[in-house]
């Protein structure tokens, strides 16, 4: 219980720390997490807004615990606008808001944390086959980052 309620804890301050920082309308904030500071903002524009999108329809797993953030690494957090409904395998809802944690650490795969308007909250991990090209495109790219996706399990 003691994972879960710090792991709860940690998501709504970091919700909570951009919200009061910048408003939708100004694109995505980047955030270092070892840091623990903005370290950029994305401007928000279709290409931003269509690369989340595509984010959400390649969500291919579950995050199997509750250790959402990583230790080290960056969070990217993207509002959509508009909301964006989602119904497929792994998430079900209007989607309003994403953050995008990826780690260096190799046991750490990116991952996508999913608010909905139905106060739906998912944990998914997304493939990833278009995210190195994202992070290139806005300066986000370092080779130690882990971009790979996990293996599939019997249950995955």
């Amino acid at each position: 219980m003691t994972t879960l309620n710090r792991t709860l804890i940690l998501v709504v301050a970091f919700s909570l720390l951009f919200a009061q920082i910048v408003g939708a309308s100004d694109g995505a904030e980047v955030f270092d997490i070892k840091k623990g500071e903005i370290i950029q903002t994305i401007e928000n524009s279709n290409s931003l807004q269509n690369q989340v999108k595509e984010w959400l329809s390649t969500a291919n797993r579950n995050v199997g615990s509750l250790r959402v953030e990583p230790n080290d690494g960056i969070a990217i957090k993207i509002t959509l606008m508009p909301p964006y409904k989602v119904n497929n395998d792994r998430i079900i809802g209007t989607v309003t808001e994403v953050v995008l944690f990826i780690s260096p650490s190799n046991t750490y795969f990116p991952t996508l944390l999913v608010f909905t308007k139905e106060n739906g909250l998912f944990a998914v991990h997304v493939k990833t086959h278009s995210l190195k090209t994202f992070l290139k495109e806005n300066k986000l790219y370092k080779p130690e980052l882990n971009l790979s996706k996990p293996l599939l399990s019997s249950n995955g």
